[in-house]
């Protein structure tokens, strides 16, 4: 019997496969998130130079995070439009938000926790009266840092 490697299909993480929890907000089951994206981390380029050295030296700077959008079915259940009408009004309620991304098993692969998460925009679905889709809610969240769990 062969042993599984990196590329066999026994191990292959796909992109369709996650899940999403978000304290008091998408309790700790999927809500029919269709989408995740975002979840990205950057540092800053800093040039410096040695004393007479002609040579630009690059080190690390200050690290940012992106904005996280989730897309969901829209289901009646208002959550995030109330969290968003929260920030509106003045009231910062930070939470952290848990992706995980699923093994074709169902055992978690991968584990990223966006911290200190904020909705800075929401999305009414779109509506369209000629077709059959199904209405997706859209939040962005400004994150402050992104771990892994």
């Amino acid at each position: 019997m062969p042993l599984a490697n990196e590329f066999s299909t026994d191990t292959y993480v796909g992109a369709f496969n996650f899940r999403v929890s978000i304290p008091d907000v998408a309790g700790d089951i999927n809500q029919a998130f269709t989408q995740v994206s975002g979840v990205k981390s950057t540092s800053e380029k800093m040039e410096f130079m040695h004393g007479t050295d002609p040579y630009a030296r690059k080190g690390v700077g200050r690290t940012t995070y992106d904005d996280l959008q989730l897309k969901r079915v829209y289901n009646g259940n208002d959550a995030f439009y109330s969290w968003r009408l929260e920030i509106e009004q003045g009231i910062l309620t930070r939470r952290d938000v848990k992706i995980e991304m699923m093994r074709p098993d169902g055992t978690v692969a991968r584990t990223m926790i966006c911290r200190e998460a904020w909705p800075s925009e929401w999305v009414l679905p779109e509506m369209d009266a000629t077709g059959s889709n199904p209405g997706i809610e859209t939040i962005t969240l400004t994150v402050e840092k992104v771990t892994n769990e």
